[in-house]
C-alpha cells in the first residue's frame, strides 16, 4: 500500500533554536527551519548574516552553543558512514584532484557512492547538463574558473545522496552557466533530492527556491517563497 499522493512527507533536516556566537557574540539566534525531501531551501542574507555559519551547523561541521539539529532524526555527524552516503556537500575549502581528467573525476565520484556500472554514464549525463560535455578529457589546471566550479557542483550531483548543501554555488559562474546550474538544480528537488544552499544570486533563487530563510544579523527577518520574502524586505541584501 503506498501513501496518498497529498500525504505530506517527513522532515529530512530540522534546526531547532540553534544559537552561535563567536568571541561572546552571537552570530545565530533562534534560528529555526525544516526541509522535506525534493524541497529546496535557500538561505539569502548579506555578507556576514550567518548564512555560512548555520550551513556548517546544519552539516555538524560546527556545533551550536544552544538549539539542536537533526537529519533523518539523528544529529549530524560526518564521520558516520550512513551520513556521508545521504548528504553531498560542497562548501570553502573543496578542491579537485589534479591529476584526474574531468570524467574520471566525477567517475570516481560516482563510483564510490554505489552507481557501479552506472558511474560512467551517470557522470557524462550530469557534465553534459552542466555544460562540460567538451571537457570531459580535459584536466582541472586547464579549465577556466568557471569550468572548475561546475566540475565541483557535478561531483555533488552525481551522488545518489538525499540532501545536497552547497554554499554560493553561482560563485565564478556566467550568466549561462547559472541557468544550467538552476537546471541541474530543478531536476535534483524533481528526483526527490532536498537541497539547502546560500545564495546571492536572485536568477537562481527566483528558479530553485520553494522556500527563502533570510538572515539579519544572525535573526531569521522573513521566511516564504521568494516573491513573499521579497515582499516583506524593503530592502533585499543580496551583497
Amino acid at each position: 500500500m503506498t501513501d496518498a499522493p497529498d500525504t505530506p512527507r517527513p522532515d529530512l533536516l530540522r534546526v531547532g533554536g540553534v544559537h552561535v556566537e563567536y568571541d561572546g557574540e552571537a552570530v545565530l539566534e533562534d534560528v529555526n527551519l525544516a526541509l522535506g525531501p525534493g524541497r529546496c531551501l535557500v538561505l539569502a542574507g548579506a555578507n556576514g548574516s550567518g548564512k555560512s555559519t548555520l550551513l556548517r551547523v546544519c552539516v555538524g561541521r560546527q556545533q551550536p552553543d544552544r538549539g539542536e539539529v537533526r537529519f533523518a532524526g539523528a544529529p549530524p555527524r560526518e564521520v558516520d558512514v550512513a551520513f556521508r552516503r545521504d548528504v553531498a556537500l560542497l562548501l570553502d575549502g573543496a578542491d579537485c584532484f589534479p591529476d584526474l581528467t574531468v570524467a574520471e573525476h566525477v567517475g570516481m565520484v560516482a563510483t564510490a557512492h554505489g552507481l557501479g556500472a552506472d558511474a560512467g554514464p551517470a557522470a557524462a549525463r550530469v557534465l553534459a547538463e552542466l555544460g562540460l560535455a567538451e571537457q570531459l578529457d580535459a584536466f582541472p589546471g586547464t579549465l577556466s574558473a568557471g569550468q572548475r566550479q561546475m566540475l565541483m557542483l557535478a561531483s555533488v550531483l552525481v551522488r545518489p545522496a538525499r540532501l545536497i548543501v552547497v554554499d554560493e554555488p553561482e560563485q565564478r559562474l556566467d550568466v549561462r552557466a547559472r541557468r544550467r546550474l538552476a537546471a541541474a538544480l530543478r531536476a535534483a528537488t524533481g528526483n526527490g533530492t532536498a537541497i539547502l544552499l546560500a545564495s546571492h544570486d536572485r536568477g537562481v533563487v527566483d528558479e530553485v527556491a520553494d522556500e527563502v530563510l533570510l538572515l539579519e544579523r544572525g535573526r531569521t527577518a522573513a521566511v516564504g517563497t521568494p516573491a513573499e520574502v521579497t515582499a516583506e524586505s524593503a530592502a533585499w541584501p543580496w551583497r
